[in-house]
């Protein structure tokens, strides 16, 4: 009887310890080994793999701002350029190029705006995707109206004005007697003519301008001729010589360029002048024809006596075109990091909602301007892009080009205060940064007020009132609109 007492009590046990000791049993009668316990949180979306080890770099503030919301919390983006500093006037340091060496994407505006980049590609070496965030853009030129162009008998005066400017520093040079022994020309004179000089002429060494007294060679018919070498920065030359022929020869072309306009001179020696649209190179200039074994020879910028197809590079102050920036932004670090595909696709969609939305803020903070007063006058060509989507009228600019490495003449001021007169304008607007002085000037002359803490090229601190593209982007808005709502 014991023994089968004992018996009982051992099976017992061993059901208790099958059955997980004293713990209860599961409702609905389902095993607890029938399926794993429920996560914490369910998925929403499939994994993606651990972020890569990039290193991604962008030219300017705004477009770092634009790509890390693209890249959002797998990637950062670093600037090169610092915050306030001028893209066009940007000179990498070594340890700029350093920044470039070690990255291994690098973005930048595209459309010739970085002047820098093709020297600091080459300076740093190695390899790396270089993502061109306006790539598919087409550029906008400056309108009829828009530029203050020189009539020939303005340009005639300028160039005068100049050549008696830079006579005074002239630097002696002597031809070669042929192709082969063509001389080297230098921008010595254009130095020495900056220093010791009052500010009256200071936009003519702005632009470049170089002189010459240019010793010749005697030709068996009596007369001199010479040749020398030109390295060309490219743009619309003035080449401006005495009584004589001068022919300006493509070295690795080996095609001569035409003259679009050719202008009469009496001054410091000059007869002469043409003006051409010159590709950055190097020349021949093949001076034949002259009487005297002496010739005088000026190469300056006119100063926009013509504006050619320069194209404007500031895409990105429409806000829809930055659309187009984030795909080329998306799909470059998609190339580089494809597990990260579905980050940046989705990062990339909900950006383009946001830029959408404040192109409707943009439109609708405009509607309150009266369409009488929407004329801009700016530092440089800048707001094309904005002007034609919001429905502006760009009335002139300070600085004849879409850098703002150019100078105005006196001739292109007179011009623009003229227009600021006959248009009415109240406002002109300057970016942070720019230079005032001649804003101030055509205030002076016109009453016109000055507006000069607009951000284009570049975000504000942290705590300052434009720390994002977007909150540049309105705080832009509201200050133009402040400015025009009542003008």
């Amino acid at each position: 009887m014991l023994t089968r007492f004992f018996a009982l009590m051992l099976i017992a046990v061993l059901a208790l310890s099958a059955c997980g000791g004293a713990q209860p049993a599961p409702s609905g009668g389902v095993s607890p080994t029938a399926a794993p316990a429920a996560p914490t949180v369910a998925p929403t979306t499939p994994p993606v793999a651990a972020a890569p080890t990039l290193n991604v770099l962008a030219a300017q503030s705004f477009l770092a701002d634009i790509a890390q919301n693209v890249a959002g919390d797998r990637l950062k983006v670093e600037a090169l350029i610092p915050l306030g500093v001028d893209p066009h006037i940007f000179e990498p340091t070594p340890a700029d190029v350093r920044k470039v060496a070690d990255s291994d994407v690098l973005i930048v505006n595209g459309a010739g705006f970085e002047e820098f980049l093709a020297s600091l590609l080459e300076n740093a070496g190695g390899e790396r995707l270089v993502i061109e965030a306006s790539k598919g853009l087409s550029s906008r030129t400056a309108r009829e109206g828009e530029v203050a162009v020189m009539s020939p008998e303005e340009l005639t005066d300028a160039l005068c004005v100049e050549a008696a400017d830079l006579f005074l520093a002239a630097e002696e040079i002597a031809a070669g007697a042929d192709q082969a022994s063509a001389v080297e020309l230098s921008a010595h004179a254009e130095k020495e003519a900056d220093h010791g000089h009052d500010h009256e002429h200071e936009h003519a060494h702005d632009h470049g301008g170089m002189f010459w007294q240019v010793t010749l060679n005697q030709q068996a018919d009596g007369t001199y001729a010479g040749f020398l070498k030109w390295d060309a920065e490219g743009g619309e030359i003035a080449i401006a010589t005495g009584d004589g022929a001068l022919v300006a020869t493509g070295i690795d072309t080996g095609t001569a360029l035409d003259a679009e306009e050719t202008l009469t001179l009496n001054c410091s020696g000059l007869t002469q002048a043409m003006i051409m649209d010159v590709e950055k190179g190097e020349y021949l200039l093949a001076l034949t024809g002259f009487r005297a074994p002496q010739a005088t020879l000026m190469i300056s910028s006119p100063g926009g006596h013509h504006h050619h197809d320069e194209g404007d590079p500031h895409f990105w102050l429409d806000p829809t075109n930055v659309v187009t920036y984030v795909a080329n932004i998306r799909d470059g670090l998609i190339s580089v990091d494809p597990a990260g595909a579905e980050v940046y696709r989705a990062n990339a969609e909900r950006y383009i909602a946001q830029l959408n939305e404040l192109d409707r803020f943009i439109a609708d903070q405009v509607a309150a301007i009266p369409e009488a007063n929407r004329k801009l006058v700016t530092n440089h060509e800048s707001f094309g892009y904005f002007a034609d989507r919001y429905g502006f009228r760009i009335i002139g600019t300070i600085v004849p080009g879409v850098s703002t490495g150019a100078s105005p003449s006196a001739q292109q001021l007179a011009r623009l205060t003229e227009r600021v007169r006959d248009a009415g304008v109240k406002v002109i607007f300057l970016e942070t940064g720019a230079n005032p002085q001649l804003a101030e000037q055509l205030a002076r002359e016109t009453g016109i007020t000055i507006v000069s803490d607009l951000y284009t090229h570049s975000l504000s601190e942290a705590d300052g009132p434009a720390p994002t593209y977007i909150d540049m982007m309105r705080y832009n808005v509201k200050r133009i609109v402040e400015a025009l709502k009542q003008g």
